[in-house]
């Protein structure tokens, strides 16, 4: 049952995921700017709706799901309130001394990020969150409130910024790589190329994550990393 008062700020991807997830163990209240997608996920997820910041901030704990440029802002529209609460961050790309440098006591900040997608996440798989190791003071109680959503770890949050830079980055490597050398071999139709990179890269990707390669894909593994060893 329900036993705690969460405002969440932002239902784009991540947000919807994250709040769908807390829903059954916390009374959520939301709050985005398009007044229909929040009264649609309030009602698919059986949680209140917030008018204003100020409703939100009614809850203590409030959960900040918006694009980065929109952090800093809402942080600030909380200080003017002089109220005392705790701010979770989960936008990748803003700092823990970032949160700490904007917030203005009684107003707490730590950063909660995420080793996922929420593409994938929709679909059920439970990603890595990483919950920053200050405020000391909050983190077992974050650290208790994010456990539904997925695989907690206490840690640097920054961190997550350069490890989905360095995943995102490899993977769209290989998927232009995988269109222009299927396009330079004759293969340019749209949808093959499309199929190639969503299913069989995609696919095996996951396959080589989870350890559950067939022969085949085992073999290339092995080729693949006989060539890294040579050029490095």
């Amino acid at each position: 049952m329900p036993d705690r008062c969460i405002g969440m700020i932002g239902l784009g991807r991540l947000g919807k995921v994250v709040a769908a997830r807390l829903a059954e163990y916390n009374h959520l209240v939301l709050y985005d700017r398009n007044s229909e997608l929040m009264e649609e996920v309030a009602q698919a997820i059986g949680a209140m709706t917030a008018d204003s910041l100020e409703e939100v901030a009614c809850c203590n704990v409030v959960l900040l799901a918006v694009p980065d440029r929109e952090v800093i802002s809402c942080i600030k529209d909380f200080n003017l309130l002089n109220k005392e609460m705790v701010v979770i961050n989960m936008a990748t790309n803003v700092a823990q001394a970032v949160l700490e440098q904007t917030a203005i006591q009684p107003v707490k900040c730590m950063g909660v990020k995420f080793v996922g997608h929420a593409g994938e996440m929709a679909l059920g798989l439970e990603p890595v969150i990483i919950v920053n190791e200050r405020p000391q003071e909050l983190v077992e109680e974050v650290s208790r409130l994010f456990a539904p959503v997925g695989h907690v770890i206490v840690g640097r949050a920054d961190m997550v910024t350069e490890i989905n830079t360095i995943a995102a980055e490899k993977a769209l490597e290989a998927g232009v790589l995988i269109e222009e050398v299927l396009t330079s071999r004759g293969y340019g139709n749209p949808e093959i190329i499309q199929s190639a990179i969503q299913q069989v890269g995609a696919g095996i990707l996951k396959a080589y994550a989870t350890d559950d390669l067939g022969p085949f894909a085992r073999e290339i593994v092995r080729t693949v990393k006989a060539k890294m060893q040579k050029k490095f």
